[in-house]
């Protein structure tokens, strides 16, 4: 297994860097449960091998299967445009999708290794069980996407996670090129580390 840490430009935008997070599993697809919020998800082929590709998301109201006046950061996994980044980086493949502007800057990645006496895949587990939990906390006290800059967002829940698990970080390993807003900011720890009902969330649009 080899655990990665993305970001890409933004989707049809040419300011701005969204953070993920891509896991290679293996040479055949595979199934990862999600035992809490009974989400398994299915590796699919990113290079010549197979992989997670997991990323937090700016849903409107109109994309949302649950009510709300407001955008939401929702976890999906395979977003288009991740996807076709994670390929673009593993393969050195042309970008596609993402890409249609003259100042685009290519995927950039940091490989994410375990702190000492703890695995890749254990580390895989952590990541994915902090991810359930998400799913779960989020839908029942959900998170404004706010504007950026002004508080949690893509990048916000990828550093969340990278904290809170056991990984091997180096200092400011969450900055990565270009605007890349929110970096600095984290989503409360109890979202992803246990069900918290309810969760307290601290103000969207605010530090």
């Amino acid at each position: 297994m080899e655990i990665y840490w993305l970001a890409r430009d933004l989707n049809g935008f040419p300011l701005g860097r969204h953070q993920f997070i891509v896991i290679i599993t293996g040479n055949k697809a595979s199934y990862f449960n999600m035992p809490r919020s009974n989400q398994p998800i299915l590796s699919q082929k990113i290079d010549h091998r197979y992989g997670l590709v997991l990323g937090a998301h700016n849903i409107k109201p109109v994309d949302q299967k649950l009510s709300a006046n407001f955008n939401r950061l929702v976890f999906k996994a395979f977003e288009p445009a991740d996807l076709a980044a994670a390929k673009e980086y593993l393969t050195a493949s042309k970008p596609t999708g993402h890409a249609a502007w003259e100042n685009y800057k290519p995927a950039e990645a940091k490989k994410i290794t375990p702190i000492a006496g703890i695995t890749t895949e254990q580390l895989t587990r952590q990541i994915l069980d902090a991810v359930d939990f998400y799913i779960i906390n989020e839908k029942n006290t959900n998170i404004a996407y706010p504007p950026p800059w002004l508080g949690k967002n893509s990048n916000s829940w990828a550093q969340s996670i990278m904290n809170l698990v056991q990984a091997n970080l180096p200092q400011g390993a969450s900055d990565f090129d270009g605007a890349d807003a929110g970096y600095d900011i984290t989503i409360p720890a109890m979202y992803f580390k246990g069900i918290c009902s309810p969760c307290k969330i601290q103000n969207p649009v605010h530090r």
